[in-house]
């Protein structure tokens, strides 16, 4: 079967959960048999020389990129204003993508073609004149919806209200596009439902992202005492998060275990964090190997307080039997009984902590029930036969 994928960026290198779920799917695809071609965009945010991408990558299928500059502009942003087009999707349509894309499906048929997220979708009706497969779309997120929370969580008046300026404009996008595919991908129940009760009527199917699991068997001694959060720090949400985190909960933590010590890792750290930097709070930025950092540390944090899809992070950390703290919207479309502490406020979140650094042998547990789970529920090999299957009943 020949099947084109479209993404917002080359997935390469992994440093991110969004990297991982797109890596994911063409990767599994691509062990599934299926022929494939790439067409990504190349931002400036992201950008990598196609020529350095490693034969990993490249016998995955054909790629075909273009470069856009899609950074957040004064001027324009400003002018988008006044349009009611929504200006996160505005960033992402580029004619010089258009005009490759359009060439590649008038060169070459396919039989199935996947927008891998909301912001690929700008080029749906170039899909829909130059070919007659059936084109899906797999959300990531309810993507409004985070703009939505955070709006709300927004406390100066003028940001707040841009952000709802943003979020609603987003909203009418992203309604009036659903039902435009043959179908749908959600990547957790509750996405699943979010998106029939917004009014899609196209089949949908819930399906999570998958995790290459031979590539975490790693095994290594946690620092005692450590903890961690681990994310790509240029995602509002993230930003959100530790910040919450370091704030609300890391004092509690401190007060009971003084020698316990946060790891904050993850690319494009903001400045603003160096002033977290202390004897108990150490500032990593990237890290070159995810999982061995991940296995370095002996408590995973995810206290996300916005977003929704599912956390690709999480289930690499249940991968290599990490002991996980998270909130209910942080583990939001995850099998957590036995696996994954919840709390959502911050005593509670405090205290989970304190209790898996003080009890190790939970600890373990925790972590071997959550690799227990990841292995049943989230090998990408089960997951895109799932995909699939559900194909071929279409």
């Amino acid at each position: 079967m020949r099947v084109l994928v479209l993404l917002n960026r080359i997935p390469w290198p992994i440093k991110d959960g969004g990297t991982l779920a797109h890596y994911n799917l063409i990767a599994g695809l691509y062990k599934q048999g299926c022929l494939l071609t790439i067409a990504a965009i190349n931002t400036q945010k992201h950008f990598i020389n196609p020529e350095t991408l490693p034969h990993a990558f490249t016998k995955l299928g054909k790629l075909h990129t273009s470069y856009l500059d899609n950074r957040i502009k004064p001027i324009a942003a400003f002018r988008n204003l006044f349009s009611k087009k929504s200006y996160h999707i505005e960033r992402f349509d580029d004619y010089k993508f258009a005009n490759m894309l359009t060439n590649l499906l008038q060169n070459e048929t396919f039989d199935w073609i996947i927008c891998d997220g909301l912001y690929v979708t700008p080029y749906l009706s170039i899909i829909k004149k130059y070919s007659k497969a059936k084109v899906w779309l797999r959300e990531h997120n309810i993507e409004f919806e985070i703009w939505e929370t955070l709006a709300l969580q927004t406390k100066l008046p003028i940001k707040r209200w841009y952000l709802k300026h943003l979020a609603q404009k987003l909203k009418n996008y992203e309604l009036q596009i659903l039902n435009e595919f043959d179908a749908l991908i959600a990547l957790t129940n509750y996405d699943k439902n979010r998106l029939v009760n917004l009014g899609c009527i196209k089949p949908i199917l819930e399906l999570p992202v998958g995790v290459e699991l031979v590539r975490t068997q790693i095994n290594a001694q946690p620092q005692p005492f450590s903890v961690f959060h681990l994310g790509a720090m240029d995602w509002q949400p993230n930003i959100q998060a530790v910040t919450w985190f370091v704030e609300n909960v890391w004092s509690k933590v401190i007060t009971k275990i003084p020698q316990a010590v946060f790891y904050i890792a993850g690319k494009n750290m903001p400045d603003s964090f160096a002033k977290y930097q202390s004897k108990s709070i150490k500032i990593i930025g990237e890290v070159d190997d995810a999982i061995a950092f991940m296995q370095s540390k002996q408590v995973m944090v995810v206290p996300l307080l916005a977003g929704s899809g599912i956390r690709v992070k999480i289930l690499e950390g249940m991968s290599i039997g990490k002991a996980i703290v998270s909130t209910s919207l942080g583990a939001q479309g995850i099998y957590t009984d036995n696996a994954i502490l919840i709390a959502d406020s911050a005593s509670d979140f405090a205290n989970c902590i304190v209790e898996l650094l003080n009890n190790t042998e939970q600890a373990e547990t925790l972590g071997a029930n959550a690799k227990r789970i990841a292995f049943e529920k989230y090998d990408n090999n089960k997951v895109m036969e799932q995909l699939l299957n559900f194909y071929n009943t279409l």
